[in-house]
């Protein structure tokens, strides 16, 4: 609209001064002129003064007109500009507050080691790893019925189509799977959540299962149960899945010892108290990616910024994210409880604003190589401009 109006003031200038050339040049022609040497002709200078205002002069106010509102538009658009960078910068500060914030207490050496800041989202990022090769070594079956619900593979498969259709349907389950683990816990609370959201996903034949073994890793300070963690962890599968039905069998009776079949197992029964790895990051990670996706849906949605301006106040803001904080938006991205950055998007104010915020804003960018621990994230986002990829140009 802007250029549209200064290429009206610009034809109505250049019009009203053709005009006033051709008029000057014809009244010479005519006989009339501005000299000092020639009498004044009051009754033809006022006519010619008439045409002059009342034709030029029309042309050169509505030039005027239209600068004055390109003037008020511009101060306009200042003021909106000026409102939306005091949001946005507040956001950015507002973010780098919740990073500041967070602790993650863990024992390390038999040492307590406080974790702060960026530092925790290295630890927790390590523990997502730990916990999807324990998933993943636990899930040998390649018939995706044995993990997903037919209901819900219908869900992922539209997913799955417009996405990549090279990606896993299993693979996704198990980051899925991994990652609810390590956001909720495996405590009393978490556990329950996670299984009131993998009840009409999942198969409960696996998932059951599953979590029973995921809740036999204790923290490593209890040295007793982690020695026998690490014999069952480092068991074949031929081994693992007998101990781990047997176990679970028994899980209601777990002080019925004799029901056992193995002196591991003996062992390895939930009726001694012990401290489970897997606490939950729920407090910490909530609302710091709340916050961080309200920042990116109210930047994407801003009618006042085109895309590029919306991308280079997007830069600004992923500048700020560590190695590992990009990591961990991919892995919540790809879960079910981050599928709205961009895998099943919120529906936007305006139908013609694109919501694929991970690849629209290059948000896991900076990743390393071409895989995490055998996670291929360009599965996952394949169009995102990768900066391994600038360096091989």
């Amino acid at each position: 609209m802007t250029k549209t109006i200064q290429f009206f003031a610009w034809a109505f200038l250049v019009l009203g001064c053709i005009i006033l050339i051709f008029f000057l040049n014809k009244a010479s022609i005519d006989g009339y002129t501005i000299s000092n040497a020639v009498p004044t002709n009051y009754e033809t200078t006022a006519q010619f003064g008439d045409f002059i205002g009342g034709v030029v002069g029309t042309f050169f106010a509505l030039v005027g007109t239209l600068l004055i509102f390109l003037t008020f538009k511009e101060q306009s658009n200042n003021n909106k500009r000026t409102a939306f960078e005091s949001s946005f910068f507040e956001m950015i500060r507002l973010y780098r507050s919740n990073v500041n914030d967070i602790t993650y207490t863990k024992t390390k050496n038999k040492k307590e080691v406080v974790y702060e800041k960026r530092q925790a989202f290295r630890i927790i990022f390590n523990e997502f790893i730990d916990c999807y090769r324990e998933v993943k070594k636990f899930s040998n079956s390649k018939e995706i019925s044995h993990y997903i619900t037919p209901k819900y593979e219908k869900k992922l498969q539209e997913i799955k189509t417009r996405i990549n259709p090279k990606i896993s349907l299993i693979e996704l389950a198990i980051i899925d799977i991994s990652y609810s683990i390590v956001f909720y816990g495996l405590g009393v609370e978490g556990e329950s959540l996670i299984r009131r959201n993998f009840k009409n996903k999942y198969n409960p034949k696996y998932y059951m299962k599953l979590l029973y073994y995921i809740k036999l890793k204790p923290k490593k300070e209890n040295t007793y149960r982690s020695n026998g963690w690490k014999i069952v962890r480092q068991m074949e599968l031929s081994k693992l899945h007998p101990l781990i039905d047997d176990l679970y069998a028994n899980r209601k009776t777990p002080e019925k010892t004799e029901n056992l079949s193995s002196a591991l197992a003996q062992e390895l029964t939930m009726d001694k108290p012990y401290e489970k790895y897997y606490g939950g990051h729920q407090f910490r990670l909530g609302h710091y990616f709340r916050h961080l996706f309200q920042s990116y849906k109210y930047l994407n949605e801003h009618p006042d910024l085109n895309d590029d301006e919306k991308y280079r106040y997007g830069k600004m803001l992923r500048a700020q994210l560590s190695t590992y904080e990009q990591a961990l938006i991919m892995f919540n991205s790809i879960s079910t409880l981050g599928m709205k950055w961009e895998f099943k998007p919120e529906e936007p104010i305006n139908p013609k604003i694109k919501t694929n915020l991970i690849t629209k804003y290059n948000l896991i960018k900076n990743l390393p190589g071409e895989h995490l621990y055998g996670i291929k994230y360009k599965t996952y986002y394949k169009k995102v401009d990768y900066e391994t990829d600038e360096h091989l140009m």
